[in-house]
């Protein structure tokens, strides 16, 4: 087989799977994300409760990220658009894509099948899959034994400095989307993007079958380390404790090349992050604990003041 024609899945959620997906799309066509739905927060987590559905948001990246550049505008801009908060307004924070996704889930009965009816309307190139099909909530155990429930008490910020997750799970347990299971035994790579260590890497690998999928895939699993910590999650961490918790949760399934970023990050911007105390990932630590591959790459862009992925992260794993 061609590398050009070779399988990669992409499992996260957010912003990591979007960047990567929306660059990597355009030198490979055999792309399938698998995202996390186990969402809690804002007008995705609103839909949730008020709705019944599994929240879309993380879906609506992906598709994104995946649909043609080369469609109608507007309706790209259509799927991204949120509506600004105004009074009362129950449309606060809300984005079209998601409350799409949503009907479309009632009209079609079914949450892969109206992420297939969004897929055809955009034109996506690949498969958007979620990462399973039951409700549950994100729950992290901290290191005083309090337990928070919720990826948006996470995401929120609501840990105090002198408490660390020491552990995370879902409750009640989620099985595998077939889909996704049956996308991960037949990829030639799979890559575990970047984002939020707990809230949108590690939910995929606590669904049940996912980690005994990645056990059985003769594919090259390849992890791509953030750029930045985030408070509350991955305080202070440097690249070998990013890699030391995924090994963790992924039972000792050999990662077979970690990529993680080697450029020094304007310091003004880096300022812009204080208040959030978030700071760049360093490749500090002990490297060697594991027999990886670890991959050192300039992986920032920095366009609009604001520190991101770069594009070439997708020409790296194609290239692998």
């Amino acid at each position: 087989m061609s590398k050009i024609n070779e399988s990669i899945v992409l499992v996260g959620g957010g912003g990591g799977v979007y960047r990567v997906a929306r660059f990597l799309k355009h030198i490979r066509p055999n792309i399938s994300t698998i995202q996390t739905v186990f969402d809690h927060g804002r007008h995705s987590g609103q839909l949730r409760d008020e709705r019944g559905v599994l929240p879309p948001g993380d879906i609506r990246q992906a598709i994104l990220a995946l649909s043609d550049d080369n469609q109608e505008p507007i309706l790209r801009k259509l799927m991204s658009y949120r509506f600004s908060e105004k009074g009362n307004s129950s449309l606060n924070n809300a984005t079209v894509g998601n409350i799409l996704l949503t009907a479309l889930t009632e009209i079609e009965g079914s949450l892969p099948a109206a992420i297939n009816a969004l897929c055809r309307l955009c034109n996506v190139r690949g498969r958007v899959l979620p990462v399973s099909l039951n409700n549950a909530d994100l729950c992290v155990e901290l290191n005083d034994g309090s337990i928070l429930r919720g990826e948006g008490n996470i995401d929120n910020r609501l840990i105090e400095d002198d408490r660390v997750i020491r552990r995370a799970y879902l409750e009640p347990k989620a099985n595998i989307f077939v889909g996704a299971y049956e996308a991960l035994l037949e990829a030639d790579k799979i890559v575990l993007c970047p984002g939020d260590l707990y809230t949108s890497l590690i939910p995929n690998l606590l669904v049940d079958g996912f980690v005994d999928a990645l056990l059985q895939s003769k594919a090259m699993l390849i992890y791509v380390v953030n750029i930045m910590t985030k408070k509350a999650e991955t305080d202070g961490f440097t690249v070998s404790d990013f890699v030391c918790v995924v090994h963790e949760y992924i039972r000792n399934r050999e990662i077979n090349i970690v990529i993680y970023n080697s450029e020094v990050i304007d310091p003004a911007i880096v300022e812009k992050y204080s208040t959030e105390k978030s700071q760049p990932v360093f490749p500090n630590g002990n490297l060697g604990t594991y027999a990886y591959k670890f991959l050192a790459t300039p992986l920032v862009d920095t366009s609009g003041g604001i520190i991101r992925h770069h594009e070439r992260i997708a020409s790296v794993i194609a290239d692998l």
